[in-house]
Order: C-alpha cells, then sequence, then structure tokens
C-alpha cells in the first residue's frame, strides 16, 4: 500500500465515523460499508461502488450527506469522485465468490408516518401507490385521471371533495389525445379549481411512441422521474406503453415489476388508465374484470373502477391496505363557458346501488333456502346463466364474507347479512 493509499483510508475512516454518528447502524451497513477508496490526489478522493445501480442510487440519496460531513471532518476542501469497479476476465468468472449482498435495513429503522394510513389522495388512492383506473371505453377514466392530475399539482379537494394529503408535480402521458386537446381539459380542469393553468405544475410528456419493455425506454421514463419528481405519474392509457401480449402473465409481470421498482426508487405514486373485457359481468369483481392477466389485479394498491350502466356511471375504490369505498355516481357535466368535467351526484353517505344486483340476490337466495351446500354447476343450472358469472359473484360474495366455500359446494355464511367492507 502506498503513502497515497494510505492517506486515503485515513481520511476515509474520519468521514465514515461522522457518518455513523448521522446514519441508523442498518443504512451504514447497506450504503457505506461496502464502498471502498482507491486513492487521494491533493484534494480528490475517489470512492468505488460495487456496481452502477448502486452508485446511482447512492449519488441521489446520500452524495451531499458525503459532502457535508467531509467538510467537518477536514479543513481542505474534498473533491469526490465516484466510479464503478472493473472487473478482469478472470474476476468476472469468479463473480460468484464475490456476489454483493441485497440491500438490507433493520425492521426498526423504518420510517412510518403518525397516522394509521397515509393517502395521496384521500380514500381514492393512497399516497405512493401504484394502480389502475379501470372501466369500459367512453366510462371516464381519462376525466378522472385529470382530475386526479389538477388536483395533486394544485392541492385541491379532488373531485371537490376527496382531500389531498400528498401535493406536488405531475407527469402525464396520454398516448391517445393530442398535447392540445389535454391542455383544454386541464385548462377546464384548472378553472373548475380556481388556478390558472399556467400555475398548474403539470408536465406532459410529449414523446411519440413510448414502449417500457424496452429497457432505453425505462431508463429514459426513469431519467425523466428524477429530473421533475412528480408525486403522481399517469400512463394513458395501458395497451400504448408497452408492445407486449396482456394475457401472457411473465410479459406482464415483467412490465409491472418495472413499474413497481420504478415507483419505489422514485416515490412517485403509478396511475395506470385500463380497459376492462368486453364480456365483463356486470355482477362480477371489478378487479378480476381487467383485460389481461391476472398479475394486474395482484399488483394493485389502489384500484378506481368506473363502471357505466344504462346510462348510470358509478366510481368505486378498493385499496390493498385500507378499506374499499363506494360506488358512488358520477355525471360528466358541462358548463358554459369553463367547458366538460365529472362531478359527483350522489352523496358519500348514500352511495348509489350497484348495477345488476339481481344474480347476487338469487344466489343468496339459493344458498339460504338449501338445506346442504350448492355446487357451482347445480348454481348455473338452476339459474340459467353463464358459469362464468356464476364464478364471478361466488368469489366476490365469498371476498365480503356472506357465503362459505365447504368440500362440497358453498352455502350461505351465518352472518352473511352483515356489511363487510373489502380490502385487497
Amino acid at each position: 500500500m502506498t503513502a497515497e493509499d494510505t492517506e486515503a483510508e485515513n481520511l476515509w475512516d474520519r468521514i465514515l465515523a461522522g457518518v455513523v454518528s448521522k446514519v441508523s447502524a442498518g443504512c451504514y451497513d447497506t450504503w457505506f460499508r461496502p464502498l471502498q477508496v482507491l486513492e487521494s490526489n491533493g484534494s480528490i478522493l475517489e470512492v468505488i461502488f460495487p456496481t452502477e445501480a448502486f452508485r446511482t442510487s447512492f449519488i441521489e440519496n446520500y452524495r451531499d450527506l458525503l459532502r457535508t460531513i467531509a467538510g467537518e471532518v477536514t479543513v481542505v476542501g474534498i473533491e469526490f469522485r465516484f466510479s464503478v469497479q472493473q472487473e478482469s476476465s478472470e474476476e468476472q468468472d469468479a463473480s460468484d465468490c464475490r456476489v454483493q449482498p441485497l440491500p438490507v435495513v433493520r425492521a426498526s429503522d423504518i420510517t412510518t408516518s403518525d397516522c394509521q394510513q397515509s393517502w395521496l389522495i384521500e380514500r381514492l388512492w393512497v399516497d405512493q401507490a401504484v394502480g389502475i383506473i379501470g372501466g369500459s371505453p367512453k366510462s371516464g377514466k381519462t376525466w378522472l385521471a385529470l382530475e386526479m392530475a389538477v388536483s395533486v399539482a394544485s392541492g385541491s379537494a379532488c373531485l371537490g371533495t376527496f382531500a389531498v394529503h400528498s401535493p406536488g408535480p405531475v407527469l402525464l402521458y396520454a398516448a391517445e389525445d393530442s398535447a392540445v386537446s389535454i391542455r383544454m381539459r386541464l385548462n377546464t380542469l384548472a378553472q373548475l379549481h380556481k388556478i390558472s393553468l399556467a400555475q398548474l405544475d403539470v408536465h406532459i410528456i410529449t414523446v411519440d411512441t413510448l414502449r417500457l419493455n424496452r429497457l432505453e425506454h425505462q431508463d429514459r421514463l426513469e431519467a425523466t422521474l428524477y429530473l421533475y419528481k412528480p408525486a403522481l405519474l399517469v400512463l394513458d392509457p395501458l395497451v400504448r406503453v408497452h408492445a407486449i401480449d396482456e394475457n401472457v402473465a411473465g410479459q406482464v409481470a415483467a412490465l409491472l415489476g418495472y413499474l413497481r421498482s420504478l415507483q419505489r426508487k422514485t416515490g412517485a405514486a403509478v396511475v395506470l388508465i385500463h380497459h376492462v373485457r368486453k364480456n365483463a359481468s356486470p355482477a362480477g369483481s371489478a378487479g378480476h374484470s381487467l383485460r389481461g392477466s391476472g398479475d394486474l389485479y395482484a399488483w394493485l394498491d389502489s384500484f378506481l373502477y368506473l363502471r357505466l350502466h344504462q346510462g348510470q356511471r358509478t366510481l368505486s375504490a378498493e385499496h390493498r391496505s385500507a378499506p374499499a369505498f363506494g360506488p358512488i355516481a358520477l355525471e360528466l357535466a358541462e358548463s358554459d363557458p369553463i367547458g366538460a368535467y365529472l362531478r359527483i351526484t350522489s352523496s358519500e353517505n348514500t352511495p348509489c346501488k350497484p348495477p345488476q344486483e339481481g344474480l347476487t340476490s338469487r344466489i343468496l337466495e339459493l344458498l339460504a333456502a338449501s338445506p346442504e351446500p350448492l355446487t357451482i354447476e347445480t348454481l348455473r343450472s338452476r339459474l340459467q346463466v353463464r358459469n362464468q358469472r356464476v364464478v364471478e359473484t361466488l368469489r366476490l360474495l365469498d371476498a365480503q364474507g356472506k357465503v362459505q366455500r365447504l368440500a362440497r359446494g358453498f352455502a350461505a355464511s351465518p352472518q352473511g347479512n352483515l356489511p363487510v367492507q373489502m380490502s385487497m
């Protein structure tokens, strides 16, 4: 070891001693212990990282802390140079002997909020959640997404009712609408929220094509999020931001895994706009009616479902870690000279009745009247409906605690008449 190497290590040891007093033990073990110092050249200290991803994350989160502590432990101004460890071909062949551990944090060091549940938009979207606004064509999905965007960017209540707890910038990609059309809609909503469009911190991604199954497009979107630091990212619609088969679980899982990773690295809530299947049963579970792989429903933290049936538009919300909400009735209103917008037409305390409850009631009546459990085939035969509708309705009733799944079929729950709030 040369004298320069020794000097560098001594300085680095003093800096690390300062780091220990500033961060938790888990943070130190994960982010600082793996670092190395190669050399010191006057006021330049070169820090070596095990991987490029590690270096990028460190610079984003801890570079300023490192500079502050260096200024406290030495009177000489220190310039840091960050590089990634290079491997020879022999070292790469033996890399399995030097695999870097995964980042770990002690459970007690995980920060928690004072309240039990942290919301981005109260009862509609959990803070930093990934999820979907789903519904049939023309049900108002884009209108709702833009209303959420304006609410988050302005800090004003969504739909005039749901408080925004974590306002911030919004990043929006609207693949099926022109920039002019989006500007006009946002201007309408800004006027309703009593804020000028110029003051609204909403940014539109204007690229013609975005394919998030391609690594270069993933990297560009991630860099954009780091630049604008949005509280909310809206991708409208999901089908226009990839070139995969939505029915192939492996391909969908890879795309959703990237979006989950993006959310965790940037802290932005992610909203996807997505369609439901054309043959979706009105009496079935909304989440299971989403078009494509079932991984979409499993991935959600928050899910908003817009249903348009016989001229009635309703909104329901489900969450992974919070009570479900709705349905409430909405309408697409128009005000001269402002323009069109979504508004609530029924009180939150008197949510409208879900459409086509007939099958649900008939299944419950048959089960309650039967002295023994009934199979799906028996129910389908007596009700004269498709097997899929029976399965979806039973799944919904089971989740609500209104039926019991037994070895010989289904039976009515002894407490099936009690209201149960669903959560994913």
